[in-house]
């Protein structure tokens, strides 16, 4: 490859990429399915959790006592792990505080520097969702320390511009989306 086509191939990483936002079907089912985790297992598994504290108290045998007591590390580890898992299909928090609560929380959670450039008008929920996850799908692929700006216009058609740095990388890459919104 001579040194023009090197060049030409090399800005590959700095042109803007285009994102997917998922589509209304996937954002329902998504959803549902951060919900039965949250209300079915994980809620499941929490009580499950308090019984054994409760018959942990109760128990004479202090082997057994540690037996319980490593049996509920465990299923708190599992539980956190189930609840990681809920999220990454849905933030709870877009639910409850809408789009900028949600995506900080991620942000933070995944020690990333964030900074937001949103409309001033509340999306309506179901633009909200599709930009939320659209936002923390690419979220979830950065490594923690990089710097992120997102950039989101429009009402009926929807512009996503996401730029981000991770650690190490001398320029920030671009990302963008075009979501049609009725």
């Amino acid at each position: 490859m001579d040194g023009r086509a090197r060049r030409v191939s090399g800005l590959g990483a700095w042109l803007p990429r285009r994102l997917r936002a998922p589509g209304r079907d996937a954002v329902r089912l998504r959803h549902d399915l951060e919900k039965d985790l949250h209300d079915g297992a994980a809620a499941g598994m929490s009580a499950l959790a308090l019984e054994l504290g409760l018959i942990s108290m109760a128990a004479d045998d202090p082997g057994l006592g540690a037996r319980i007591d490593a049996a509920q590390g465990l299923l708190r580890r599992v539980l956190d792990d189930l609840r990681g898992v809920g999220t990454a299909l849905y933030p709870p928090m877009l639910v409850s505080g809408g789009l900028a609560p949600a995506l900080r929380t991620l942000a933070e959670h995944r020690n990333l520097r964030l900074r937001l450039d949103l409309p001033g008008e509340e999306l309506r929920p179901e633009t909200r969702s599709r930009v939320a996850l659209l936002v923390a799908d690419h979220l979830h692929t950065l490594c923690a320390g990089s710097v992120v700006r997102i950039r989101v216009r429009g009402r009926r058609l929807i512009r996503v511009r996401i730029s981000d740095k991770p650690p190490g990388l001398p320029r920030a890459r671009q990302h963008r989306a075009v979501l049609r919104c009725g």
